[in-house]
C-alpha cells in the first residue's frame, strides 16, 4: 500500500506577505459572492412582491366566480348525482365527498392534544452536537460523525465588509 505524503514545499516557502495577499484574494471573492447573492435576494424579493400583487388582483376576480359556481352546484344538486362531476375541456366541477380539517389556533390545539394524550404532534429530529462530542470522547463510535480535535485552519472575512455589499 502506497502512502502519499502532502507536498508542502510551496507553503513552507510562502512569506507572511504572500499569505496576506492570498487571504485578501479570498476575502475579495467572498465579498463579491455576498454582493451577488444580495443583489439576487433583492431582485427575488421584488419579484415575489410583484407576484403577490398580481395574485391579489386575480383573487379579487376569482373569489366571486368561485362563490357563483358553488351556489349553482349546491342549488342544482340533482344534476350532480351520477356523475358527481361535470367534465369540461378545462377540467371538472361538481360535488365530492371530502373531509376538510382547518387548524384555527395552533397553540391551543397543541395544548389540547398534549392534555388528552392524542398522538398528533410531530417532532423534528435534530442531532445535538454537544451530546455527540461527549459520546465520542467517552469512547462511543457513531457512524457518520467525526470529531476533529486540535488546530484547524480557519478564516473570517469582516462582517462590516460583507454587510457593505448587501
Amino acid at each position: 500500500m502506497t502512502t502519499r505524503l502532502q507536498d508542502n514545499r510551496e507553503s513552507l516557502a510562502m512569506t507572511q506577505e504572500e499569505a496576506d495577499k492570498l487571504f485578501q484574494a479570498i476575502a475579495e471573492i467572498t465579498i463579491h459572492r455576498t454582493a451577488i447573492a444580495a443583489t439576487y435576494d433583492k431582485e427575488l424579493t421584488a419579484i415575489k412582491m410583484q407576484a403577490e400583487e398580481e395574485d391579489r388582483k386575480y383573487f379579487k376576480t376569482l373569489k366571486p366566480l368561485e362563490e357563483s359556481l358553488s351556489a349553482y352546484i349546491t342549488s342544482h344538486r340533482d344534476l350532480f348525482t351520477k356523475p358527481r362531476m361535470k367534465v369540461t375541456e378545462f377540467g371538472k366541477y361538481g360535488l365530492c365527498n371530502a373531509t376538510k380539517l382547518e387548524i384555527t389556533n395552533k397553540d391551543t390545539a397543541l395544548i389540547s392534544c398534549k392534555a388528552q394524550d392524542i398522538p398528533a404532534i410531530v417532532l423534528t429530529e435534530k442531532l445535538d452536537k454537544g451530546a455527540l462530542k461527549t459520546a465520542i470522547i467517552d469512547g462511543k463510535i457513531i457512524a457518520g460523525v467525526e470529531l476533529q480535535i486540535g488546530e484547524i485552519v480557519k478564516y473570517n472575512v469582516k462582517k462590516e465588509l460583507l454587510n457593505k455589499v448587501k
